[in-house]
């Protein structure tokens, strides 16, 4: 997920240990380690997210202060860091080119309608979105 004022929110379930606010963390991804700290941790009240101190093995959590985290890494104890098995996940199977508009009533639908505004919001959607991989060309 993703929050304009506290950044990128990482969301999983704590397989063992537990996870507190500013605590120094492991993040691995099967080829690298690096450290980190997390920011705020979040649990769940229904659907309702609410901010904890402290959350436990077998609680499904979100997370914020590590901007670079992606899909699929494990988050680690900083002093015995164990990585989970890595996810793999299907590349997309549909493609898109987007050009520029030549039509008659180009720029008088829409409030972003250049190509920089479409590149920015196809780039912050791929930020959350699993399913997407945008290029640029």
């Amino acid at each position: 997920d993703y929050d304009n004022f506290i950044g990128k929110i990482a969301v999983g379930r704590i397989v063992r240990g537990k996870m507190k606010t500013n605590q120094q963390v492991a993040i691995m991804n099967g080829e690298s380690t690096r450290k980190a700290k997390i920011g705020r941790v979040y649990t769940y009240n229904g659907l309702n997210r609410v901010e904890t101190d402290e959350a436990e093995m077998g609680d499904i959590i979100a997370f914020a202060g590590i901007d670079d985290i992606n899909i699929g890494e494990t988050v680690a104890d900083a002093e015995n860091p164990e990585a989970l098995p890595s996810i793999s996940i299907d590349e997309p199977t549909l493609s898109m080119v987007f050009s520029v508009n030549n039509s008659p009533f180009a720029g008088r639908e829409g409030e972003f309608v250049t190509s920089r505004h479409l590149r920015d919001r196809l780039f912050r959607e791929v930020e959350t979105n699993v399913s997407m991989k945008v290029e640029e060309t």
